[in-house]
């Protein structure tokens, strides 16, 4: 009986942990058939601007606000959708990013994909991104936001984050009208810890206080771009 009892606990925590992976929007991933009925659906909701500054992501972009009141931001198109991380930008490019003729792309690289992801892979997914920028003749400026260490990965992963943090400076360094921002301090505590006060109980999704400091850091990097 006892045996009994301990095999219903594990099936319920593999349940669990499989509801966790492979059931977290952060972990889906889309086709470009699929992604470009999702962009579709909110481009027919307003008129497009010309020249927008697009921003673009996963569940860092889902909930930023639309709004960057700055010196050279005029109008901003947020599109966002569950596994829509540099690779998938990457491989639809001419349909999710080319599309909006955007004045600059802001691609915020999730923690959640980041800790998974292979380096290199990733890095050669954002030199896709510039390549065909050159392809498409399109001149906007590209800015990726690092992937931010949350609570959530803060014990796990720490390293991780930092070495890539540090890896896509070095590698953005030496490409035109590309930025690498970091803005890991903006969520630390004076002891340099991720500070939780920033994030939802799962320790990675902003909240309004999180997403308030992204919002303030871009309108202050804007601002110094103008």
């Amino acid at each position: 009986m006892l045996r009994f009892a301990w095999a219903i606990a594990l099936a319920t925590l593999l349940v669990l942990a499989l509801r966790l992976t492979l059931l977290d929007p952060r972990n889906q991933t889309s086709s470009c058939a699929q992604l470009e009925l999702t962009f579709e659906s909110e481009d027919f909701k307003e008129a497009l601007p010309d020249d927008p500054v697009l921003i673009i992501g996963n569940q860092r972009v889902r909930y930023l606000s639309t709004h960057l009141p700055s010196q050279k931001v005029t109008s901003v198109v947020r599109r966002a959708s569950p596994g829509l991380n540099p690779d998938r930008i990457n491989q639809c490019f001419a349909r999710l990013v080319g599309f909006y003729q955007p004045s600059l792309v802001i691609i915020p690289v999730d923690t959640a994909f980041a800790v998974n992801a292979d380096e290199s892979k990733l890095l050669d997914a954002l030199q896709g991104i510039i390549d065909q920028r050159s392809e498409y003749s399109l001149d906007f400026e590209l800015w990726f936001i690092a992937p931010i260490t949350s609570p959530r990965y803060a014990l796990t992963d720490e390293a991780k984050l930092e070495a890539l943090r540090k890896s896509g400076a070095e590698w953005a360094s030496a490409k035109a009208n590309v930025f690498w921002l970091d803005l890991q301090n903006n969520f630390a505590t004076d002891s340099e810890r991720a500070d939780s006060k920033l994030f939802w109980p799962d320790g990675d999704t902003l909240n309004d206080a999180g997403y308030q400091r992204l919002t303030d850091a871009l309108i202050t990097i804007s601002n110094r771009r103008k």
